[in-house]
């Protein structure tokens, strides 16, 4: 089913009920777009929407100003002393900004409209409210500017206005473009889930009484997976609970942590809570897990090198006297025959024909109106415009 209507226009359902009668003329209304939103999206919903939006060769280049863009906000973050969820979320905007929206490979310095470090700055401070955790946006401003090394006072056009000024209009602009682009929706992710990975991580690993350097481990690989576009395609549960399991899987027997607590190393336990998860029962779609499983593994298969993790685990692992990269290769070979999401019906045609997954108009508005849904209020929905069609056939009034 299509994400996004029009709704009847007037020649097909005669006057609207909106029009305004002016001696037996009438002046029809223009007609709506309904926009439904969608939290999630399949691999190949992403590639196909990376293609618009990103040349194959500037690939590699994106990633690269991801990264930068990921270690710029998480020391913004750390300075305004905002908790983790709010870089999560900023981070999962920043990723679906560029899912609608080209990337320039090099902005002008002036340029703030396609400035990854502007368009990041908005996503922050949408996070920001979204999370409850508000700040000026002036304060913002002067952290991230201050990190970047920019003098945000000085005068920039002819007509006397600053860089922050300026900045500070581009930032609202953007802000707005995000909005339509969320539909509006500020669950990121299922109703029922309101909570992000790192608060869900530390939920399970209660109930399952998981120790504290299994616990740690979860933490670091939760971090590290916050920059990736995982959260787009699995919800924050099944994030969660495949995190636990990989480090219940891996159970190293060293890192560098400041704390340590009595029978992290019985093996027995850790088997034992392993053999105790049970996916159904914590409303977790094992095709899901087993999904995040596998992204997370070869993620560090690809990235190790680069990530948290790697600090916090020796060059090489004690039992087997290899490299740490190797775990995570033979884990994902003990993973491969588990069931995944199926995409083979998520082909290129369909997505062509996918209202949702075109480029977003955001003059809509000024060529008619936007109604924006959330996707669980779909029913909802369809037996309102069945009924419309109807008041207006009949020539009655709503």
């Amino acid at each position: 089913m299509s994400s996004k209507e029009l709704t009847p226009l007037p020649s097909e359902l005669g006057p609207l009920s909106g029009s305004v009668s002016n001696g037996g003329s009438s002046t029809p209304s223009a007609p709506t777009i309904v926009q439904i939103s969608r939290q999630f999206f399949t691999h190949k919903e992403i590639s196909y929407l990376h293609n618009q939006t990103i040349p194959e060769n500037l690939k590699p280049h994106y990633t690269t100003i991801k990264h930068k863009v990921f270690q710029f906000l998480f020391q913004a973050i750390k300075q305004l002393k905002f908790p983790i969820r709010v870089l999560s979320t900023t981070m999962n905007y920043y990723q679906r900004y560029y899912l609608f929206n080209l990337f320039e490979a090099n902005p002008g310095p002036l340029e703030f409209a396609d400035d990854p470090y502007t368009i990041a700055i908005s996503c922050l401070l949408l996070a920001t409210k979204v999370e409850d955790c508000i700040k000026r946006l002036k304060d913002i401003q002067t952290v991230c500017n201050k990190i970047r090394d920019v003098d945000e006072n000085r005068i920039i056009d002819s007509n006397g206005n600053v860089f922050l000024d300026v900045q500070r209009k581009y930032i609202l602009s953007i802000e707005f473009k995000l909005l339509q682009i969320i539909k509006f929706d500020f669950h990121n992710g299922p109703i029922t889930i309101r909570s992000n990975v790192d608060n869900l991580l530390i939920q399970f690993c209660k109930n399952l009484k998981i120790n504290y350097r299994i616990s740690m481990l979860s933490w670091l690989i939760s971090f590290d997976i916050i920059s990736t576009p995982l959260s787009l395609v699995v919800p924050p549960h099944c994030i969660a609970l495949s995190i636990i399991i990989i480090s219940l899987n891996l159970k190293p027997k060293e890192m560098k942590l400041s704390h340590t607590e009595e029978g992290e190393d019985d093996d027995a336990k850790i088997e034992e809570i392993l053999k105790s998860i049970d996916c159904e029962e914590l409303n977790c779609p094992e095709v899901l897990v087993n999904e995040a499983i596998l992204y997370i593994l070869d993620y560090y298969i690809h990235q190790y090198q680069y990530s948290i993790l790697n600090a916090y685990l020796p060059a090489t692992d004690p039992e087997s006297g290899k490299e740490q990269v190797y775990k995570f290769m033979d884990l994902k070979s003990r993973f491969n025959d588990m069931k995944i999401m199926d995409e083979s019906s998520c082909t290129t045609q369909l997505n062509e024909t996918d209202d949702y997954l075109t480029k977003w108009d955001y003059s809509i508005s000024a060529k008619g109106s936007s109604r924006f849904m959330l996707s669980n209020k779909r029913r909802r929905f369809n037996p309102e415009l069945i009924e419309y069609r109807k008041q207006h056939q009949n020539g009655t009034p709503r």
